[in-house]
């Protein structure tokens, strides 16, 4: 029984532990068990496998930039060891074995779920000169970064002058996996330059990719969920992007940005394409609870303007409340629902886009077409709406050459 048991605990794959968010944040100082496709006992010591490897780099002072790429050949720590099932739940949080296995599970966690929204396995984009990822956890650097063929993640210090690597924010390393994830399924641009509107792109698709990320941990769902009452359109755990102290947030992804007010340089030029896809995925969740009769028909239009009209507010938080009280877990099932019809639709968007025609309105009008074929023709009004509000007009789309 015991051996039979053992095959089966293999088949689900491989145990770790990541924290959802950053574990100096209220509400996640304990990390969530998650299941890695691989299963129990095919993860080599590092971690690494066949896609990735983690290189835990003792006193690297720079991070890489052309000419200087891996493979890094200087001193490192011993690889860290699976326990003897095949698993890397077992290290302690503080420890430096948690964060080689946190980068580790963290990657292999965002490019599972994306390949299964893709069905089908992502190719890394530079699988000709590299064929595995090089993961570094901690360099003495404040900051992080995805390049060719690599990440690596530095620190940063608190008000208190507590260090902080990035290496354990799931968000931070779901946003620079996402850049990888999109070159793979978009591709370059074939001039070798990268236009503001593609770099813009890029990071908007890979705030996403950390919003879409954090949607599949249980922990953040329910916590989410509880805590706006099942509004969520409110600030909260899923809107806040790479936090870094209690009050503080690198971007927000639900946020009033349009097109004629943001800067000409990529993180700010991103913020509108951010937000509408966080409105999407708002009104997507908001249409699966009407379609389920959880809440009234008119709910969605009301919580959308509040964003410009203000006193529709609170009488939009009591309906959603009201609404959610006793339905927690039929609630959850809706917000699930539009997290993967929003999943199939992104990546069937990404892989119709071509690298040298790219625009917003390309995206937009890219990711209506995957809403049509997945989802039918009901949503594409109110999408339409969420886009033109942003000042993205997908009814103009640029001429594509692939």
């Amino acid at each position: 029984m015991v051996l039979y048991y053992a095959d089966r605990d293999r088949e689900f794959g491989t145990r770790v532990r990541l924290f959802p968010q950053a574990p100096f944040l209220a509400g996640f100082a304990e990390p969530e068990i998650v299941w890695l496709s691989p299963p129990a006992g095919s993860i080599a010591p590092g971690p690494a496998d066949d896609r990735m490897y983690v290189i835990d780099a003792i006193d690297k002072d720079e991070p890489y930039a052309f000419p200087y790429l891996p493979p890094y050949y200087g001193p490192t720590r011993a690889p860290v060891e699976p326990d003897e099932n095949g698993h890397f739940a077992h290290f302690a949080p503080g420890s430096r074995e948690f964060l080689a296995v946190h980068m580790y599970g963290s990657v292999r966690r965002v490019l599972d779920i994306f390949e299964s929204y893709l069905g089908r396995r992502i190719e890394w984009p530079f699988r000709l000169d590299y064929p595995r990822l090089e993961i570094i956890p901690l360099i003495n650097w404040d900051n992080a970064q995805s390049g060719y063929g690599y990440v690596e993640f530095g620190r940063f210090s608190s008000a208190e002058g507590v260090i902080h690597p990035y290496g354990l924010n799931f968000d931070v390393i779901a946003h620079e996996i996402g850049h990888t994830i999109v070159f793979s399924l978009v591709g370059f641009p074939t001039s070798g330059e990268m236009p503001l509107a593609f770099r813009a792109f890029h990071e908007a698709c890979a705030d996403v990719t950390a919003l879409i990320g954090l949607l599949h941990f249980d922990s953040v769902l329910d916590r989410l969920l509880r805590s706006c009452r099942g509004n969520i359109y409110t600030l909260n755990e899923l809107n806040r992007l790479a936090e870094v102290s209690e009050t503080k947030q690198i971007r927000i992804a639900s946020n009033d940005a349009k097109m004629w007010e943001v800067r000409p340089e990529p993180h700010d030029l991103s913020r509108p394409l951010t937000g509408a896809c966080f409105d999407i995925i708002v009104y997507l969740y908001a249409a699966e609870l009407e379609y389920r009769g959880l809440i009234p028909p008119d709910l969605w239009m009301r919580a959308f303007e509040t964003k410009t009209n203000e006193q529709w507010a609170d009488q939009v938080s009591e309906t959603f409340a009201r609404r959610y009280e006793n339905r927690h877990f039929a609630f959850k099932a809706a917000l699930m629902e539009a997290r993967d019809i929003f999943g199939h639709c992104l990546v069937s968007a990404w892989q119709a886009m071509s690298p040298n025609q790219l625009t917003f309105e390309t995206f937009g009008g890219a990711l209506q077409d995957a809403i049509r074929t997945i989802a039918g023709e009901r949503h594409l009004d109110e999408i339409s709406s969420i886009f033109q509000w942003r000042g993205i007009d997908v009814s103009v789309r640029a001429p594509e050459f692939r």
